[in-house]
């Protein structure tokens, strides 16, 4: 079984400062409503956005979205309630509205170009497959160990470089 992930960042937001595109409130939530209606488990997660206040509405009603809960586009007063005017809603209009250019036959014909280019590629095994290596690259044990020095352990780098003792450095032996 897989899981899609679904990052709904909400630069993608009609009033986003630094984002170009256009979409609604509602248009951003229908990606989530589209993915939802396959009914397998999904990880979604927020993501970018530079205007604060449709971050949180955006993720707020996404949210709810997912929880097949209806939210009133009047928003509840709270310690925050200043940041969301003028309009103290949920949905807001973008201040810039974008025509979509994109005739229907343009839609198709890079819908039929992407599933053709699917179709190419090679299926991905989900579990990595490897041969075990021959014996050949299998490094030899290291039979030069004293006693009392145990092969596992390892010292840290900090420690390797408090050991080197430098040839121009004067130590006292005892």
């Amino acid at each position: 079984l897989h899981s899609p992930l679904s990052q709904c960042g909400a630069d993608s937001l009609g009033n986003d400062r630094l984002g170009c595109f256009s979409l609604s409130l509602d248009g951003h939530a229908d990606c989530v409503r589209f993915m939802k209606q396959f009914k397998v488990p999904m990880l979604v997660t927020g993501g970018g956005g530079y205007t604060k206040n449709n971050v949180a509405r955006c993720w707020a009603y996404e949210t709810a979205v997912l929880l097949d809960t209806k939210l009133d586009n009047n928003l509840p007063e709270n310690d925050y309630y200043e940041y969301f005017g003028p309009q103290y809603t949920l949905k807001t209009r973008p201040h810039q509205v974008i025509e979509n250019m994109n005739t229907r036959s343009y839609i198709e014909q890079i819908k039929r170009e992407v599933i053709e280019n699917l179709k190419s590629i090679e299926h991905a095994p989900g579990v990595q497959m490897s041969e075990v290596p021959p014996e050949n690259y299998i490094p030899e044990m290291n039979d030069d160990l004293e006693e009392d020095e145990n092969p596992d352990e390892r010292l840290g780098q900090y420690a390797m470089d408090r050991n080197i003792k430098r040839d121009d450095e004067f130590y006292d032996v005892y």
